[in-house]
Parts: C-alpha cells; sequence; structure tokens
C-alpha cells in the first residue's frame, strides 16, 4: 500500500503541473485570440479528426452540448471552424476545420513545439522515456488512452 504522504505529493505536483499545462496553452493561444475554452475546443478536434460529432466532443470534453454548442458557434464565427448535419442521421452535427483554422492550429502546434522542447531537452534521454512511459501507464489506469 502506497503511503498517503507520498500520495499527497504525487497529487500536489499533478497539480502544480496541470497548472503550468493550463498556463502555458493560455499564454500560447492569446496571441490567436483564443480563450482557454476555445483552445480546449479546437485542440481536441484537431487530435480527434475523426470524431468530429457534437456529441463526441462533448463527451471527451466532460461537458454538455450547452456548452460546446455556444463555443463551436464562436469559433464558426471567427472563421475557424464549419459545421455540418451528419448524412446518416439530421440531427448529428459534426465540425471540422477551415483552412484558416487549419493554419492557425499547425502555427499553434509549432509554437507548442518550440516552447516544450526546450524543456524536454533539459531530460536524460532516460529521464524522458521513463516520464513519457509513466504517463502512458497513468492515462491507461484513469481510461484516457
Amino acid at each position: 500500500m502506497k503511503k498517503k504522504e507520498t500520495i499527497l505529493e504525487t497529487i500536489e505536483l499533478l497539480k502544480s503541473t496541470s497548472q503550468f499545462i493550463n498556463d502555458s496553452r493560455a499564454a500560447l493561444c492569446a496571441p490567436y485570440g483564443l480563450s482557454h475554452p476555445q483552445a480546449i475546443l479546437l485542440l481536441d478536434i484537431y487530435h480527434h479528426p475523426n470524431q468530429t460529432k457534437i456529441t463526441d466532443i462533448c463527451k471527451r470534453l466532460n461537458k454538455t452540448t450547452n456548452t460546446i454548442s455556444p463555443l463551436v458557434k464562436r469559433m464558426m464565427d471567427k472563421g475557424y471552424l464549419t459545421k455540418k448535419q451528419n448524412q446518416e442521421d439530421n440531427r448529428v452535427y459534426e465540425v471540422s476545420f477551415t483552412p484558416m483554422g487549419k493554419d492557425v492550429m499547425s502555427r499553434i502546434n509549432q509554437d507548442v513545439y518550440l516552447f516544450a522542447n526546450p524543456i524536454f531537452n533539459r531530460l536524460t534521454d532516460e529521464e524522458f522515456e521513463s516520464l513519457r512511459k509513466s504517463l502512458v501507464i497513468l492515462n491507461g489506469v484513469c481510461g484516457l488512452s
């Protein structure tokens, strides 16, 4: 059994890492006029290009359609997304990137890489691989992969 103090310390480490990631994401997306929720939405769609039904997005982000639909609308108004009815079920809508949206996401991903690369380069190859494997295990245990 794991010690309570070690578990609590690990939780605190995860919280601080999560906050760092959220703050970094916000800073990287701000030049593109994206709020944190808008960035999360676009990143989710970018990383799941074959699962872009509004209901799929809601499940992954643990949000209701009342939350996601207005975000999609705002991203459509900015010219980043389009929305179309599913041909098999006209009650279902799917979203996709416009060319401008694809370009912005490509630039954001490049910015993320340029930001993360120096951080990860401070780790030895063994430390990086250990971190990567630990995150894969944690994602698996949490049902995220």
